[in-house]
């Protein structure tokens, strides 16, 4: 009986648990395993794609760094809040435990600010009749889409989704146009939890609005590889209990270069992040450069002019005759 019991638990845990999804990763990065991953961990996932430092959980092993040289320039997180998973073909998938992964995801754009990267958030549910982002503003997509099941004259429900699919569409165009310097990080946050509670779950509206989200996803995925490149991690998070989280909000966030130090008795000058870098090259060059100017003077003190020097060999001890 006991046994039964833990395994109706197991059952009920898996079944309201949050994904992720890698729709595409660089070479440099593998995904494979389906163990599950703790949601508080995604800012790590994506922060070591981009080749951040971050300390991942011991127990996933879900990602291999291949190549630590060429990671990803780039991620693209897509957030589904309202839904518990979305089936995408050809995309690799680990349950979630906990439910803040959608909170968590902010961090990634502390992350990027820390690495001088550019990034933007934006919900799409607030939305209105565009919005800007670092690149430039982003335009619904034109093309009329005649869903089946979905009404959006009758369904404000419906209207409101088909809108942020639109807005969807209009990011993967500007990512392909755009000539300008492309932000390191995008986390796009579509709701669905307005259209879930319109229809029934399975029902064939909610069925085909997934579909319509699938096929959005996939244009967003082709839009990212084309403008890093295919250095770009695109990933998809659902979050199940999305409208219940009370999340902070970034738009176009950069970094800062000049910061207030908190503590006004802290009198030692303020260094950015290239500061170890650059002292360790200054460092170890002038090491080389000394020991290098020691080994030269040596030889110069210890050469023997008959013997060593070049000058010396070229030219002629013996006197020439003239006959």
């Amino acid at each position: 009986m006991l046994r039964a019991i833990s395994l109706l638990f197991a059952l009920i845990a898996a079944a309201n648990c949050d994904q992720l999804s890698v729709l595409y990763a660089p070479k440099a990065v593998e995904f494979s395993g389906n163990s599950r991953l703790d949601a508080e961990a995604l800012p790590e996932v994506f922060g070591a794609t981009l080749g951040y430092s971050v300390s991942l959980p011991t127990e996933w092993d879900g990602m291999i760094i291949k190549d630590p040289f060429n990671t990803a320039n780039g991620a693209v997180v897509v957030v589904a809040e309202g839904l518990e998973s979305v089936t995408v073909e050809g995309a690799k998938s680990y349950q979630l435990d906990g439910n803040t992964g959608s909170v968590a995801l902010s961090e990634l754009i502390q992350k990027s600010a820390d690495h001088q990267g550019v990034s933007f958030e934006v919900d799409l549910k607030e939305s209105s009749d565009n919005f800007a982002t670092p690149l430039g503003t982003v335009q619904p997509d034109d093309e009329e889409v005649k869903p089946q099941h979905l009404k959006p004259k009758s369904n404000k429900a419906d209207s409101d989704f088909l809108r942020q699919i639109a807005f969807l569409n209009g990011l993967s165009d500007l990512l392909v146009t755009s000539t300008d310097r492309i932000p390191t990080v995008h986390i796009v946050r579509v709701s669905f939890e307005a259209l879930v509670a319109a229809h029934e779950p399975n029902s064939p509206a909610l069925e085909e609005a997934k579909k319509l989200f699938v096929n959005a996803l996939a244009g967003l995925e082709t839009a990212s590889e084309k403008a890093f490149d295919g250095a770009v991690i695109v990933g998809l998070v659902t979050a199940s209990e999305g409208q219940l989280v009370v999340r902070s909000k970034r738009q176009a966030t950069q970094p800062k270069q000049d910061e207030v130090d908190d503590n006004p008795m802290n009198l030692a000058d303020k260094y950015n992040g290239n500061y170890p870098v650059m002292f360790n090259i200054i460092l170890w060059f002038s090491v080389v450069l000394v020991f290098s100017l020691i080994a030269i003077s040596i030889v110069i003190g210890t050469m023997d002019p008959g013997r060593d020097s070049i000058i010396y060999r070229m030219t002629s001890t013996r006197m020439k005759k003239d006959n």
